[in-house]
């Protein structure tokens, strides 16, 4: 059975096949595409499998948001470099190690990444969902499901800009 990194290479190798045979895309396109497009999924990949290793323990809402934090963090760094002046409209929610994050300011930052009219990510449906249920016991894991669409979403937004490179 094929995981999902070998399943996001597999995917990340297509697109790749597909500009290779586009006519005037210069090897020195290919190679920056290609560099972005495993960074990315690199990036992306890291993310989820430390979602997955907190889904072992109880879920806890801090470091479910330290790990969307660090990956959009990582995505904006690297999206600086390949597209400078691009403003991808992501931020980290900030916050200190003071300050216990609590349900309702998490759900409101998340529906501000979404971009709520806009339903940027497509998640406007799972964020009602997370409204309905946002004191009682099962928010955390629902919290912990958004932001793996989450980060899958911006990958998603991230790998379509190569058509910037082209």
């Amino acid at each position: 059975m094929e995981t999902i990194s070998e399943k996001r290479n597999q995917v990340l190798q297509e697109i790749i096949e597909f500009y290779k045979i586009q006519p005037g895309v210069s090897s020195e396109i290919l190679e920056k595409l290609e560099e972005y497009l495993l960074l990315m999924n690199s990036i992306t990949i890291e993310a989820l499998n430390d979602l997955e290793e907190l889904s072992s323990y109880e879920v806890n809402l801090t470091d479910t948001i330290d790990v969307l934090n660090t990956f959009i963090n990582s995505i904006i760094e690297e999206s600086e470099k390949i597209f400078p002046n691009e403003d991808i409209e992501i931020l980290p929610l900030k916050y200190t190690d003071e300050m216990a994050l609590n349900e309702l300011q998490v759900l409101e930052y998340l529906k501000n990444l979404n971009q709520a009219d806009l339903n940027r990510f497509k998640l406007m449906d799972a964020l009602q969902e997370l409204d309905e249920k946002l004191y009682e016991d099962e928010f955390p894991d629902l919290i912990m499901e958004l932001v793996e669409k989450l980060i899958l979403a911006i990958n998603s937004e991230r790998i379509v800009k190569v058509e910037d490179l082209m």
